[in-house]
């Protein structure tokens, strides 16, 4: 009696599967490819000389009035600041802080509440008197117990 063998060529078999491994790698890599592309955007190409990015800035009419923007609007974050420095030290001391601005920066009675006392020489400083925050302006009226009012202007408003 004779056993029959089957017999299998291997060698086929290597093949297709090195050829199917190599269209997995492309199909991969072309996939990265655009995912890479549609989440960084694609770099642009030019033969031309190098131009330089596009800028875009919005100069105010009138350069003071950007400075007293930004003065108002540090003014009323300054002020933000110091009335939450008072909350915490009544809530820690249960009585509201002594006058001046000592007790802010101290390290006695749970501080320090701030690492130093805000202010804009320039434009306003910031008084507390033992009951409430003031702010005053260098020119204008001062505000008592809030950071002021457009109309009429006072306060941070008035810097």
């Amino acid at each position: 009696m004779r056993v029959r063998r089957s017999v299998t060529r291997r060698g086929s078999n290597d093949g297709f599967a090195m050829v199917a491994t190599l269209m997995v790698v492309l199909v991969l890599g072309v996939l990265a490819t655009v995912a890479l592309t549609a989440h960084f955007g694609s770099t642009p190409t030019t033969t031309g000389p190098s131009l330089p990015p596009a800028q875009t800035t919005t100069v105010p009419s009138n350069p003071g009035s950007a400075a007293r923007t930004a003065a108002v609007s540090a003014c009323e974050a300054d002020f933000a600041l110091v009335t939450s420095a008072v909350a915490n030290y009544r809530a820690l001391n249960g009585v509201d802080p002594p006058t001046g601005r000592a007790w802010a920066t101290s390290t006695s009675h749970g501080g320090p509440f701030l690492q130093s006392w805000p202010s804009d020489a320039q434009y306003f400083s910031l008084s507390w008197n033992g009951a409430s925050l003031s702010v005053v302006p260098t020119k204008g009226m001062a505000s008592h117990g809030s950071f002021g009012v457009r109309s009429p202007a006072s306060g941070c408003f008035a810097a």
